[in-house]
């Protein structure tokens, strides 16, 4: 990569992994407050709205994505008239987008209560309203400037300004609970925190993009591959989210919801944390990187990409596979009344983790060239069959049903999307990467049988869970980078000058 393509991927990749720092750590804290001090049935109500309101989102699917594809090209020429007439295009669907999100959160919180009888309506009502606003606001206030600054490498900003708002946030969450205050009250935070996302958004917008004009009239044809990005947006949505939504209508068990959530909990933080770090801020730098044409650079920078994405998920995925069931034992301490370790339900969601994240360096490949037509049937497909097979398990297997319906989809969708970015995209076979994976699954078997059979852990503490993640996470580290010397030992030597070269430039 070019020396400013490669700052900006720096930049957006230490920005982004800041963030999510700060916001699994709130992540892990304020769901915990909510179990102790609210009990699990308002948890498990917390987490059927933030559920329900994934699926009201699929009113802006495909924008975002669409929206910054858009953008590459008169960011890249410097074309102002054409990047006014793409972002007013764009403003446009995102108020209407809005208004839509308003009528729906009103009628999801006439609606939603009678659907969940063992909560009080008005507590139902009030929380969907609040917490459904949120989206309301944020495609009003900031999308517009978020998809800007995103397409022309500059995600840092917005997550700098995100990073504000989510401490403020967080802080004032925390008092209010420990203060015993309302629900309502301490959900209604994070929608006032939007505003000082987009009072800084704004600032900073008018400073540096002097030639903006809303007079322009907006060109709508700009985002045509939206609805293509719509249909992928769909098949994520019914992928990601469709076991807590099944639990809610099939159960009503807000308690069976909370066990979900919990682990939920973990390894959505572990799948964001991993793809805004290292796919977020990739998809701008290799997306121009793309309209250059240049093949060779483009295989060179994705072998280096994956080689390194691969590492860090053999690592990660090694300690959470470790330390998973330790820390749920201690994160639930205090509901006594409520079994939430289960060694089942964490082996299948490690297994769901790892197929989720061996499909991200080729799915940012899929984002970065907007190829949303030529794989949306495969996306749909990904769809059908976890709704299939979660559905026709879950009457026999429970909960378990709906997590092997989530393994069986991602196992497919995983294994498609590795042979369409290789074979499509980069014109080359997809066997290194295949090869790459077995290895990230061997390691991780390795590295658990060690701490489970050979040197099982004692962890009763908080202190215990912090020191043993340290030791297998080093061990981790360890058996990966042996494991890469011997068997892609080329790569492992390009990966550490490249890094070498990257702090060189960062200092600079």
């Amino acid at each position: 990569m070019e020396i400013g393509r490669k700052k900006a991927t720096i930049q957006n990749a230490v920005f982004e992994f800041s963030y999510q720092l700060v916001m699994i750590s709130f992540g892990f804290i304020i769901p915990r407050l909510f179990l102790t001090y609210y009990g699990p049935t308002i948890h498990g109500l917390t987490s059927s709205i933030t559920n329900v309101m994934s699926y009201v989102l699929l009113l802006n699917a495909g924008l975002n994505t669409a929206s910054i594809q858009a953008l590459y090209d008169p960011l890249n020429k410097k074309d102002i008239r054409r990047l006014n007439e793409i972002l007013n295009a764009i403003r446009q669907y995102y108020i209407q987008t809005g208004m839509a999100f308003t009528a729906s959160v009103v009628l999801l919180a006439l609606i939603l209560p009678y659907f969940i009888p063992e909560v009080p309506v008005n507590i139902v009502f009030w929380l969907m309203l609040v917490m459904g606003m949120q989206s309301t606001l944020t495609s009003f206030l900031i999308s517009k400037h978020t998809v800007l600054l995103q397409a022309d490498q500059k995600l840092y900003v917005a997550t700098l300004f995100n990073i504000v708002a989510l401490v403020l946030r967080g802080v004032i969450q925390i008092l209010l609970i420990r203060r015993a205050s309302s629900v309502i009250l301490v959900q209604a935070i994070p929608t006032i925190a939007i505003l000082v996302v987009m009072l800084l958004q704004n600032h900073y917008v008018k400073r540096h993009y002097k030639g903006l004009d809303k007079q322009v009239k907006g060109d709508k044809r700009a985002l045509s591959k939206r609805w293509s990005a719509f249909l992928h947006q769909i098949a994520g949505l019914v992928v990601n989210n469709t076991d807590i939504l099944i639990l809610t209508i099939v159960t009503g068990d807000m308690v069976l919801v909370s066990i979900y959530a919990v682990y939920q909990l973990v390894f959505s933080h572990l799948y964001s944390l991993m793809k805004t770090v290292f796919a977020q801020g990739s998809v701008a730098s290799f997306g121009s990187l793309m309209l250059t044409q240049d093949r060779e650079a483009l295989k060179s920078n994705y072998e280096l990409y994956e080689f390194l994405y691969f590492s860090v998920v053999t690592v990660i995925y090694s300690v959470t596979s470790i330390m998973i069931l330790p820390f749920v034992r201690l994160y639930t301490a205090g509901a006594n009344d409520v079994s939430y370790s289960n060694p089942t339900i964490a082996l299948l969601f490690v297994a769901i983790g790892i197929a989720n994240n061996l499909r991200v360096p080729g799915d940012t490949l899929i984002n970065a060239g907007g190829y949303f037509k030529e794989t949306q049937w495969r996306a749909m497909l990904e769809a059908a069959i976890n709704l299939l097979v979660s559905l026709m398990l879950i009457q026999r297997m429970g909960i378990y049903g709906l997590l092997v319906g989530t393994m069986a989809s991602f196992g497919y969708r995983t294994i498609d999307i590795i042979l369409f970015s290789n074979r499509q995209i980069l014109k080359q076979t997809a066997r290194k990467t295949f090869y790459r994976a077995a290895k990230v699954i061997l390691i991780v078997l390795l590295n658990v049988s060690v701490f489970t059979l050979l040197f099982p852990l004692n962890i009763v503490t908080w202190l215990d869970w912090i020191l043993s993640s340290i030791y297998t996470g080093i061990f981790s580290v360890a058996t990966a980078a042996v494991f890469s010397l011997i068997f892609e030992k080329k790569s492992y030597h390009l990966l550490t000058y490249s890094l070498k070269q990257m702090l060189k430039l960062k200092a600079s």
